[in-house]
C-alpha cells in the first residue's frame, strides 16, 4: 500500500474523531434561558475544546511523522491502525469526562487514553526508524531520537495527571492542556529543529525549486 493511501485514510478518521467530540455537547437543563443552558454545560465545552485540540495536535504530529517516512509495509500499517483505534476511543473517553463532571476515574481513562496514543506512535515512529529502512535516506540521525522523545515526553505529564486525579482534579486538567500548549504556543526551539530535518532532507534541485 502506498505512503498516500495510509494518510488519506488516516486524515479521514481524524476528521471523523474531530467531529464526534461535538455530539456530545447538548443543551441542558428545562426552563433555563440560553445563557443559563450555556453556563449549566460549561464543564461539557471545557472538555470539548481539550479533547479537540487533543485530537489535532495528534493530527499535525501523524502529518509530521508521515512526511519524514517514505514508504510502508504491513507492520506499519497495523501499527498505524492501532493508533488509530485508540484516537477514535477519544470521543468516548470525552464524554466519560463530560457525563461525571471529570471524576478521578473518567480522568484517568482520559489520561490512559493519552498515554496508549503516543507510545503506540513512540512504537511506529520507532519501527519506521529501524534499521532506516522507511524513512527517508537524507533524514537526519538526530532526528530520529529527538521525534521519539517527543513522543515519550508527553507520557509523563499525563501520567501525573492520573496520579493527581483522586485529589486535584482540575490540576489534572490542566496538566492535560499543557501538551497542546507546548506544541500550539509559538515554540522557535521545536520549529527550528523541525525544519532543520527538512532542510537536511532537501536535493539540491529541491533547493533550486524553493528558491
Amino acid at each position: 500500500m502506498s505512503k498516500g493511501r495510509l494518510e488519506a485514510f488516516s486524515d479521514g478518521v481524524f476528521a471523523i474523531v474531530i467531529t464526534l467530540l461535538i455530539l456530545d455537547v447538548r443543551p441542558e437543563g428545562s426552563g433555563l434561558t440560553g445563557w443559563q443552558m450555556f453556563a449549566h454545560d460549561w464543564h461539557k465545552i471545557l472538555i470539548f475544546v481539550l479533547s479537540f485540540v487533543m485530537v489535532g495536535v495528534y493530527w499535525i504530529s501523524h502529518h509530521h511523522m508521515m512526511h519524514f517516512i517514505a514508504a510502508t509495509d504491513r507492520t506499519l500499517l497495523w501499527f498505524n491502525l492501532s493508533l488509530l483505534l485508540v484516537v477514535v476511543f477519544i470521543p468516548y473517553a470525552a464524554a466519560l469526562m463530560s457525563a461525571s463532571h471529570a471524576d478521578a476515574t473518567a480522568i484517568r481513562i482520559y489520561g490512559s487514553t493519552l498515554i496508549l496514543i503516543n507510545l503506540i506512535g513512540a512504537a511506529l515512529w520507532w519501527y519506521a526508524n529501524l534499521k532506516r529502512r522507511l524513512v527517508h535516506s537524507t533524514m537526519p540521525e538526530w532526528f530520529a531520537g529527538f521525534v521519539l522523545r517527543l513522543q515519550t515526553a508527553p507520557m509523563l505529564i499525563y501520567g501525573l495527571a492520573i496520579a493527581l486525579a483522586s485529589w486535584q482534579r482540575f490540576v489534572s486538567l490542566a496538566l492535560f492542556a499543557v501538551v497542546p500548549a507546548f506544541f500550539i504556543l509559538p515554540n522557535p526551539w521545536l520549529e527550528k529543529r523541525i525544519s532543520g530535518a527538512r532542510e537536511a532532507m532537501l536535493t539540491p534541485e529541491d533547493s533550486i525549486g524553493q528558491g
